[in-house]
């Protein structure tokens, strides 16, 4: 390009601003006006869901508004007011290329605030997981891996640029990476479905398998395995993935236990005083604050014993609660006994066996 052809271009481009001088000062000063507005509506609306310590769905809202970005805002309102503007085939070009990277990397930022801010209301903001930073801080990552990602070939389709290769060689790369991994993967999907579904937490006294599999309590939820303090003292490690495929259970979720308590007295004992043994116990067992009273039945007599089932329930998942209210209720119950004249049944001896079996 020589010199003439410069000069020229610049007294067309002069003459074009100078047929159109005036269309384009409304043109900026609406689009001022807007800018300034829509970043005003953009503060207006965050403080109206309650900002950053909003919480539940208002959270989420307000994490996706605070991300609209500033230079997105620009570039709109730049396409808006550019639309009634008869603009030079390039210029017109260059804006829509500009707007079209802006809004795929905007819905990038907007889908991905959407779902972090969807898995912060669903894990919540105090929760006490020992692994939940170093998950959300993953799951940042592979969000927002995916979601640019996806913004990057909108926009490289929208420029002309072919993309069905560029998608088939991602698709094989997953794939391969995939199969690779797939056990690390699996155990990180598995940290994360704890995380999520809460199954337990850090201090939690679990039984894996059930009641009568591995009993610990839960030290640490990591990305590929649980740790458990094992009842008699040493630390055990358990996939996660193969943990979640046992069954759990968590006895610090329980919010009341069941007690079934035999009772064996003399069979000799007087008719009426046995009659007397299940409400005796009502009153003992609603006495205490944590107990209530459930059943009472006379189920068997034989030679040496007269046997009653009392049913109550603790209303209490603490195992020191539970102890400490049945230590109350079987004291009252044996100063009772002993006020009525109740003698609790006493086992034979084996010589007793012996000589009841000659």
């Amino acid at each position: 390009m020589n010199h003439s052809d410069i000069i020229d271009k610049w007294n067309r481009m002069l003459a074009w601003l100078w047929e159109n001088g005036f269309e384009l000062s409304i043109a900026a000063g609406v689009g001022v006006g807007l800018i300034l507005g829509l970043l005003g509506l953009r503060v207006l609306v965050c403080r109206m869901l309650g900002g950053p310590e909003a919480t539940g769905w208002k959270h989420v809202a307000e994490h996706v508004v605070a991300k609209t970005r500033g230079l997105f805002i620009i570039i709109a309102v730049i396409k808006l007011v550019s639309m009634p503007l008869a603009l030079s085939e390039r210029a017109d070009a260059t804006i829509n290329v500009l707007f079209v990277i802006a809004a795929a990397f905007q819905g990038a930022i907007w889908v991905r605030a959407f779902i972090i801010g969807m898995i912060e209301k669903r894990v919540g903001a105090h929760d006490d997981h020992g692994t939940l930073g170093t998950a959300i801080g993953l799951i940042r990552v592979l969000v927002s891996v995916a979601v640019f990602l996806i913004a990057t070939v909108v926009v490289l389709d929208n420029i002309g640029v072919n993309v069905t290769g560029l998608i088939a060689g991602l698709g094989i790369g997953g794939i391969a990476i995939g199969l690779a991994a797939q056990g690390i993967f699996k155990d990180l999907f598995a940290a994360l479905s704890i995380v999520f579904d809460r199954p337990f937490r850090r201090g939690d006294s679990v039984a894996i398998g059930g009641p009568n599999g591995f009993t610990g309590t839960v030290e640490d939820i990591g990305l590929r395995t649980t740790r458990l303090r094992a009842l008699d003292g040493e630390l055990v490690s358990i996939g996660n993935d193969k943990l979640l495929q046992d069954r759990i259970h968590n006895y610090a979720m329980r919010i009341r236990r069941r007690v079934v308590m035999p009772i064996k007295v003399e069979p000799h004992t007087a008719p009426d005083l046995l009659a007397q043994i299940p409400d005796l116990m009502k009153t003992i067992i609603d006495a205490d604050e944590h107990a209530e009273f459930n059943r009472g039945h006379l189920v068997k007599v034989d030679p040496d014993t007269a046997q009653f089932d009392i049913v109550f329930f603790i209303d209490s998942g603490d195992m020191v609660t539970f102890l400490d209210a049945r230590h109350r209720i079987i004291l009252a119950m044996l100063r009772r006994f002993d006020e009525l004249g109740i003698q609790i049944a006493t086992p034979p001896t084996e010589t007793e066996i012996k000589l009841a079996s000659a």
